[in-house]
């Protein structure tokens, strides 16, 4: 899962996971809560099935104060700028690549997500029309 913020000062956040589902979208929020501890945060999703459960819905509406969720268009990708993130990911992390192990896939991906929040230029590069 990953997010971005987009802005003068872009970020990269990210948590890798087996399953896409409430539980993991819930753990991935609580990472944001945490890092934006003090901060309002205003997260875009896109329409999974996940990202609307009766359960997140809740839960959101009990934590409204410390983050809003804002939902895209169905099959809007290019208003989503995860969505670049993730191509140029797939550009230089996995596309037409093969890895004998799961684990050498995360090791690409960690080494290009570290590469976007150590460098937020890149990001900015990335998503400038969102800023």
């Amino acid at each position: 899962m990953g997010a971005v913020r987009v802005g003068e000062n872009p970020g990269w956040h990210f948590r890798f996971v087996k399953r896409y589902n409430t539980d993991t979208f819930t753990l991935f929020i609580e990472q944001l809560l945490r890092y934006y501890k003090g901060r309002k945060i205003h997260l875009v999703v896109d329409n999974a099935p996940w990202h609307k459960t009766k359960a997140i819905r809740r839960w959101l509406e009990d934590i409204k104060d410390f983050i809003e969720v804002h939902f895209l268009p169905k099959y809007a990708p290019k208003l989503n700028a995860a969505e670049y993130i993730w191509k140029e990911t797939r550009k230089w992390a996995s596309h037409n690549r093969f890895f004998s192990a799961l684990k050498d896939l995360k090791d690409s991906l960690s080494r290009r997500f570290n590469r976007f929040q150590g460098n937020p230029g890149s990001l900015k590069t990335l998503v400038p029309h969102f800023a």
